[in-house]
């Protein structure tokens, strides 16, 4: 249906005058291109894995004695397979 054809019936015309539609935000998010929703998706925040870790004392001296002693037992092992 074209939408001159409302306009030259007046009955018709003044039924949908009295209707006013409102659109919700969240459905205009589907009107985005793929591209855009996929942008989005990456750039939306997340919940950090591992807050509950460097939050407390003893986490974030973990946090720093496990990179170091993960490099000590690779150079170690590398040294004996050499």
């Amino acid at each position: 249906m074209l939408k001159d054809e409302f306009d030259k019936e007046p009955s018709l015309q003044k039924r949908l005058d009295e209707y006013e539609v409102k659109v919700p935000q969240s459905l205009a998010h589907f009107k985005t291109n793929r591209w855009l929703r996929f942008v989005e998706y990456l750039a939306s925040p997340t919940k950090d894995p591992l807050e509950q870790v460097h939050s407390s004392s003893s986490g974030f001296t973990a946090m720093q004695i496990v990179p170091i002693a993960s490099a000590v037992f690779i150079t170690i092992l590398q040294l004996l397979i050499h």
